[in-house]
């Protein structure tokens, strides 16, 4: 054993303890606290929209209840005042795409929600649902505690009332656009006060009657369109028979139909659409339900498995849950009970499809998606999950863990089961021999789309890469490029997220360097892209020894896959000067994908923040021993990485690291460590000041100001003249940024 690592453990160890009570004894706050409570202000102003959003929520809700407000005379109506004004503050949300949306989503990781409950309120890239009202109450006070319970109700009566989802289109802010949400609501209001789900014929508000479906049905969009537009019922039921047997012909023919509903095709046509009013509240319509983030129009076939959803005789509630057993975003966190649970609810849409004639077209499309869904479930959730043909259901117990399943699905799921059992044996074969049965290599031929000699040959290739002792070749892995390249869709996944944590700790550095050389010959890298942000989001309480190089890799492939920025260790700077070789499509799925999990980003921004203030005390981090050099790069990547995207989570952390690092009274300069490395410390304040220069606004120009009035301040940190020309040049930043800004406004 060394005797000198176990010097350093315990001197560590000791510095480690002292470093609990640092925070007491220093003036202000910790570098850990001052990024932690920079971002919490900045979530408090997120804050405004998400509690406007709660209270639509809470007030549409009303006009389902007795007393629900459903005279659209004119006149004082103060609910609906209330309402608009709310709706007139939450128009000013500068990235809103001029719509609400309330959908039932049914699957909370917090087990205190009640399934039935549990809706999400989509408003542009940002979310509110019960399991972010309780952070929110917390970063504000208790004077949000009505919002918990507002919101419960509201989506308590969204539920009880059979609502999976209610689209709002907002008011463009003139009269007439109000009156006409005020007359909408009316309707909505009649058609489930008063008709509910009972059938009855009775009227609504506006003195029209509830329009029916093709199938006889009431339905509340076509009774919307009817009041909205005053058209006669018998107006209403022509339109409908018209639209439903051109939608039946084009079914019939080979171009077949795109639209999922007869009020879907009324609006999608432009003969028609043109002539009538889009009501602004639509209601359970099966597109919002079905629609995933950039898809403005379906396939014949997702819009054809819609229709045969909508027409099975289930509660929206459980039509919700069909959905999203197809087309659900959420697989890779799904455990054991619901991914049973999910697989049940599509081997029933798919007996459903199995008794329709000429539907082979919708049964290769919800196989299709549940194939690439259960492609992303964690292998150990495979192996706590037990299935069973349907037909040989009745002879069995069933259990929690166990999915009686279409026979289909049945061999879908027992592939994946095995390719768990065969990914063992491919992470096992790094340290030791491992025996590859012929049935392995029939499943990596399958998954990664080649015959079986070339799996035999991917196996033999990545068992080269590895001696008998474990130890990574990196040179060996570059001379197996051209083979990895030829299954570039499977390898890099395989690599990047069984791989990177089982290989001997000193051959990390040239492993990730080897996926880098891997990532620039790829031909096809958003894959990797999604899958790189994924894992670095994973877990936002820890830090990986891979996130630094994730978001190398996110950064050469989000700048239009610059194949030159492969050979550097560290993404250079100057991309931030070249926007034009931005990819547009990552660049917004990246945008969608921070500002949609915030809270998450947030709380991974402030443990890489807590990381660096241990590192530069004490050298390295608590934990995992990741030296300061190394958090700070961490570091540096973010900042490059959310200045090429328009982000509002970005712009904050931005905006909060120009505070800190911009104040050079900050004990981020006062550490044990800093004044080894005060230079990378002022490079990171570039680049935030680069990168708020980009995204940032005219307001955030009284805070560039206030870093540039504190350059003698920082020239004073230290003597070195190196540091005081580095310092001389924050001026020069600053100036270059508030012109940038001033040039954009």
């Amino acid at each position: 054993m060394d005797e000198n690592k176990i010097k350093w453990d315990d001197e560590a160890e000791r510095l480690f303890s002292q470093f609990e009570g640092m925070e007491d004894q220093r003036k202000g706050r910790s570098v850990a606290q001052m990024m932690t409570d920079s971002l919490i202000e900045e979530q408090k102003q997120q804050d405004i929209w998400r509690i406007l959003l709660c209270d639509i929520a809470h007030r549409i809700a009303g006009y389902l209840k007795p007393a629900g407000h459903a005279d659209p005379s004119p006149g004082q109506d103060p609910a609906f005042t209330e309402l608009t004004e709310t709706l007139t503050k939450l128009s000013r949300f500068p990235q809103h795409a001029g719509r609400i949306l309330i959908r039932y989503r049914g699957f909370s990781s917090n087990g205190e929600i009640p399934e039935k409950q549990d809706y999400e309120i989509l408003f542009g890239n940002m979310v509110v649902d019960l399991e972010s009202v309780p952070a929110m109450i917390k970063r504000n006070g208790r004077v949000l505690a009505h919002l918990l319970d507002r919101l419960l109700d509201a989506f308590g009566t969204f539920s009880e009332n059979g609502i999976n989802n209610l689209h709002l289109t907002l008011p463009l802010g003139d009269a007439a656009s109000f009156d006409q949400l005020k007359k909408a609501l009316g309707i909505f209001s009649g058609f489930y006060r008063d008709h509910g789900l009972s059938g009855e014929s009775v009227q609504t508000p506006n003195g029209g009657g509830i329009a029916l479906d093709e199938n006889g049905a009431a339905d509340p969009n076509l009774t919307l369109v009817a009041g909205i537009n005053r058209l006669s019922a018998t107006t209403m039921k022509t339109l409908v028979a018209k639209v439903d047997a051109w939608m039946r012909e084009k079914e019939a023919a080979e171009a077949g139909c795109r639209f999922t509903s007869v009020y879907n095709a009324i609006f999608g046509l432009s003969k028609i659409s043109e002539k009538l009013t889009q009501p602004p509240v639509e209601v359970n319509n099966m597109d919002w339900l079905m629609r995933v983030e950039g898809e403005r129009t379906f396939t014949r076939q997702k819009a054809k498995v819609a229709r045969i959803i909508a027409s099975l005789e289930a509660s929206p509630e459980k039509m919700a849950k069909v959905v999203k057993s197809v087309y659900g975003d959420d697989y890779p966190r799904i455990d054991a009970h619901r991914l049973a649970e999910r697989l049940g609810l599509s081997s029933h849409l798919l007996t459903a499809i199995d008794n329709r004639p000429k539907s082979e077209d919708a049964r290769q499309e919800v196989l299709t998606n549940l194939n690439k869904r259960l492609d992303t479930v964690r292998d150990d959730v495979l192996d706590d999950l037990y299935v069973i043909r349907e037909e040989d259901a009745r002879d069995s117990v069933r259990g929690p863990m166990m999915a009686a399943v279409h026979r289909r699905l049945f061999k879908m799921v027992s592939f994946f089961k095995g390719r768990a059992v065969t990914r063992k044996k491919m992470k096992a074969m790094v340290h030791q021999a491992i025996h590859f049965e012929p049935q392995d290599y029939e499943t990596l031929a399958r998954d990664f789309g080649v015959d079986v000699e070339s799996a035999r040959q991917l196996v033999a290739v990545l068992k080269n890469c590895f001696d008998k002792k474990g130890r990574f070749a990196k040179s060996a892995f570059a001379d197996g490029l051209p083979h990895f390249v030829r299954y570039e869709k499977k390898i890099f996944e395989f690599l990047w997220r069984h791989l990177k944590d089982v290989i001997a700790p000193k051959d990390r550095t040239a492993f990730l360097n080897s996926l880098q050389a891997l990532t620039a010959r790829m031909k096809q890298p958003k894959r990797a892209f999604k899958i790189l942000l994924e894992d670095f989001l994973k877990d936002p309480g820890q830090i990986q020894f891979s996130d630094a190089k994730a978001l190398v890799l996110a950064n050469l492939i989000l700048h239009e896959y610059d194949k030159t920025l492969a050979d550097f260790e560290i993404t250079p700077e100057d991309i931030l000067f070249d926007r034009r070789g931005l990819d547009p499509d990552v660049a917004r799925y990246a945008a969608w994908r921070l500002d949609r999990q915030q809270d998450v980003f947030f709380e991974k921004m402030s443990t890489i923040h807590k990381a660096l203030g241990e590192t530069l005390e004490l050298g390295l981090t608590r934990n995992q021993r990741i030296p300061v050099r190394d958090i700070l790069g961490l570091e540096r990547e973010v900042y490059i990485f959310v200045s090429m995207i328009n982000t509002s989570a970005g712009c904050s952390v931005l905006r909060s690291a120009v505070t800190e690092y911009g104040n050079p009274e900050s004990d981020l300069y006062f550490l044990q460590e800093s004044p080894r490395f005060i230079s990378q410390l002022l490079q990171n304040l570039r680049i935030c000041i680069r990168g708020l220069a980009t995204l940032g606004n005219k307001d955030d120009i009284p805070l560039l100001e206030s870093v540039k009035a504190r350059e003698e301040v920082f020239k004073r940190l230290k003597s070195a003249k190196a540091h005081r020309e580095q310092s001389r040049l924050i001026p020069e930043w600053v100036d270059e940024a508030i012109k940038l800004i001033k040039f954009r406004g």
